[in-house]
């Protein structure tokens, strides 16, 4: 499968800097709180009995202090958590300042834009170790590859981007992605070792059932699986998932299914096995796989696409 190669992975560590400073600062916010909530007095620990003894000392007590009795002891919790919570605090501040000096001095963008710069003419004869964003979607979006055919009975239904799709399900999540600028290629075959619980399915062709079909801008007949399955001999098999997106920001691809006839047992089996052998190919749900589902009934819910792409992206 052709991709764009670059030498140098897209540099993200300056989002995850931002926000660990600010998850450190928020800490910091909930310990000074507590913090000004905690009793005084220093606490000192004696062995006893093979055990220990709490007290608590203050200017009133003296040296040894003040015994903490056992039905007091959240007393002596209290004061033990508030010098965990101030050493703590004081870690949790330096490390702050180390990472706020390190954002101010770091420049993510020191590899694109070196390429960027460049005169047109020496950059046509320079392969970058990093693209700029603009220049690595057009490749990416540029890769050619064929995808699967069209019945000559199946309806036409077009996405805003102007390309034929096969279900109205299809066409939300597609003109989701459009309108998020968020690219993405239409059954892009993706070749795939396959699990044992797929060698049945893949012996006798799945997607090549037909019986059963719904209405005609909708979900397609039972047992066909989404994504279209091709054997490519006995060990590896061609999948056609619906969308192969790219995450611009992380220079990552995911893939997104949709199973839209989950309430028929047969298309169910293929769901659950092509579902196993995408995980068997690093595929994990969350990560780097998107599934979305519906029934007859149930239809997909252009609110719960919007949800899952506020999530990736």
């Amino acid at each position: 499968m052709e991709r764009v190669v670059e030498n140098l992975s897209k540099d993200c560590l300056l989002p995850l800097l931002r926000e660990r400073i600010a998850e450190l600062s928020n800490v910091e916010a909930v310990l000074s709180k507590r913090l000004s909530r905690a009793p005084a007095g220093v606490l000192n620990v004696s062995p006893h009995r093979g055990g220990f003894q709490y007290f608590r000392v203050t200017a009133k007590t003296g040296r040894k202090g003040e015994y903490i009795p056992e039905e007091k002891m959240s007393f002596a919790s209290a004061i033990a958590q508030r010098d965990y919570d101030a050493k703590m605090r004081a870690e949790l501040q330096k490390l702050r300042g180390v990472l706020e000096k390190c954002v101010a001095k770091y420049d993510a963008s020191v590899a694109e834009n070196l390429y960027a710069l460049l005169h047109p003419a020496r950059r046509s004869l320079v392969t970058p170790l990093v693209y700029p964003d603009e220049d690595f979607v057009a490749r990416w979006s540029a890769v050619k590859y064929a995808g699967r055919e069209f019945d000559a009975d199946a309806p036409v239904l077009m996405t805003a981007r102007g390309e034929r799709v096969r279900s109205k399900s299809e066409i939300i999540i597609a003109d989701a992605l459009f309108r998020r600028g968020i690219p993405y290629r239409y059954e892009f075959p993706h070749e795939l070792l396959h699990a044992g619980a797929c060698d049945v399915d893949v012996a006798r062709g799945v997607g090549e059932v037909r019986a059963g079909r719904r209405d005609a801008g909708g979900s397609r007949g039972v047992g066909e699986c989404r994504g279209g399955l091709r054997a490519r001999g006995r060990k590896s098999v061609v999948v056609y998932p619906d969308f192969t997106c790219l995450n611009v920001r992380t220079r990552k691809e995911f893939v997104w299914e949709h199973f839209g006839m989950i309430d028929v047992p047969e298309y169910c089996q293929n769901m659950a096995s092509k579902m196993e052998m995408y995980l068997m190919n690093g595929f994990c749900l969350g990560k780097n796989f998107v599934m979305t589902t519906e029934t007859h009934d149930r239809p997909l819910n252009s609110m719960m696409v919007e949800k899952i792409l506020e999530q990736l992206v």
